[in-house]
């Protein structure tokens, strides 16, 4: 005779059987009937199967970056916009945030010899526009005469270029033989005469206004330099203040020094490398017989500021002049290259050896810094487009999720001690990158 322990095992097992027969894939735990002995127990809710909660669970995640692109992009787009917009009042902001990192070091030290900070701050900006306005007073004779002369000397440089010349000349010969052709037929027509005066490059209405224009920028970047340099460690404390706690204030302070380092040290080196090179311009165009050779000298230490491109801008506006000055073609081409050669010689020896830890940026890199740069602001932004291109490698360098952003403007990409494996020269990139 079987007892009732019996029975429930049995009526278990022939419950087991169904469910195997109705879902073979089902687990037998979980589908055994929980034990009697717990009646308050209550029947689990049914989950998900775990392929469909993944799938879900993915489709969100690409959902969020999308999104997350979206909205980056936007910003983005909202911010070049503005940059462009805003141009006349953020290119003086601008020019004087560069000059306050590069001149607070040496405020600092005049401060150290008990001189205040405001007397310091109006010396700096006095002996520096001193000095601009004194360089603009020596080259503004022997500029204007050249831009006064310049319809004369292309026409003379258009002489010396008749066999290149010669075709348009013999299409234009060509117009004025059918045009002759044609005036028996409208001889009964009145004659209209057309009579018109050369144009000038030098035109005095713009000329003044331009000037004015040029006096209130350097006031306002005089005005702003100065206030920065006098005032710009209260606003800077002030803004320290609103931190939460003295790590984040030290981050910030090691932050901004690092920018002021790099900034300064690029433009105290590279101000003394254009120098330099404007003293050997000036004494090679005097030695290859160039009217006004301080003129060239400091043409070429200005767009030397401009790496890759100032340089043969410079070449080719020599090279127009010398045509105009010269008998001669081969003399021309011949000041030309001494004119090259020389900023060659810079810029393939001098400034990669001064530079070389400091601007640690590629050609292809500053070439579309000074075009982007260029775009949005004009000459001003083809001047700042390699110092804004350092600030803004730190300030990627400072967050984590600009960091490769950062790598791609010049930071290490490796740690101290780690080693990397950069493309070699003669490798192609299919050859050099790892299987």
């Amino acid at each position: 005779m079987k007892n009732a322990h019996d029975d429930r095992e049995t009526s278990t097992t022939s419950v087991l059987a169904i469910d195997r027969r109705i879902d073979p894939g089902s687990d037998p735990e979980a589908a055994a009937p929980r034990p009697a002995s717990h009646p308050s127990t209550q029947p689990s809710t049914p989950q998900p199967p775990r392929e469909l909660s993944s799938r879900s669970s993915g489709l969100l995640e690409r959902n969020d970056r999308w999104m997350r692109g979206m909205v980056t992009a936007i910003a983005a787009i909202l911010t070049l916009g503005m940059l462009y917009i805003a141009s006349d009042l953020l290119v003086p902001i601008a020019i004087a945030a560069l000059a306050y990192l590069s001149l607070r070091p040496i405020e600092a030290k005049i401060c150290r010899w008990g001189v205040p900070q405001a007397a310091a701050s109006a010396m700096l900006i006095v002996g520096l526009f001193s000095s601009l306005a004194l360089i603009i007073a020596l080259l503004y004779s022997p500029a204007q005469q050249w831009l006064t002369s310049a319809p004369e000397s292309l026409a003379a440089i258009r002489s010396k270029f008749q066999s290149v010349a010669e075709p348009l000349t013999a299409v234009d010969r060509a117009g004025t033989a059918v045009d002759d052709a044609t005036i028996p037929l409208k001889e009964d027509e009145p004659r209209i005469e057309v009579a018109y005066q050369k144009p000038s490059i030098v035109d005095e209405t713009v000329l003044i206004n331009q000037t004015g224009q040029m006096l209130a920028f350097v006031a306002a970047i005089a005005v702003l330099t100065f206030f920065m340099l006098s005032t710009g460690d209260d606003l800077l404390n002030r803004t320290l203040g609103v931190l939460p706690n003295s790590r984040s204030r030290g981050e910030v302070l090691k932050k901004i020094g690092d920018i002021q380092q790099s900034v300064g040290r690029y433009l105290a080196q590279i101000t003394c490398i254009n120098i330099g090179l404007g003293v050997a311009v000036t004494f090679v165009m005097w030695l290859v017989g160039m009217p006004t050779p301080v003129l060239w000298g400091v043409m070429a230490a200005l767009f030397n500021f401009i790496p890759y491109v100032g340089p043969l801008a410079a070449t080719s506006i020599v090279f127009l002049a010398a045509a105009s000055s010269f008998d001669t073609m081969s003399r021309a081409c011949l000041t030309a290259f001494a004119f090259w050669l020389t900023t060659a010689v810079e810029g393939q020896f001098v400034t990669p050896t001064i530079l070389g830890k400091t601007l640690k940026v590629g050609p292809v890199v500053v070439l579309i810094a000074v075009a982007f740069w260029g775009f949005l602001w004009g000459l001003s932004g083809v001047f700042l487009a390699v110092p804004l291109l350092i600030v803004q490698r730190k300030i990627f360098a400072s967050f984590e999720a600009t960091y490769p952003l950062a790598v791609v403007l010049g930071e290490d990409a490796c740690e101290p001690g780690e080693e990397c494996d950069p493309i070699k020269d003669h490798k192609t990139i299919a050859e050099a990158s790892p299987v």
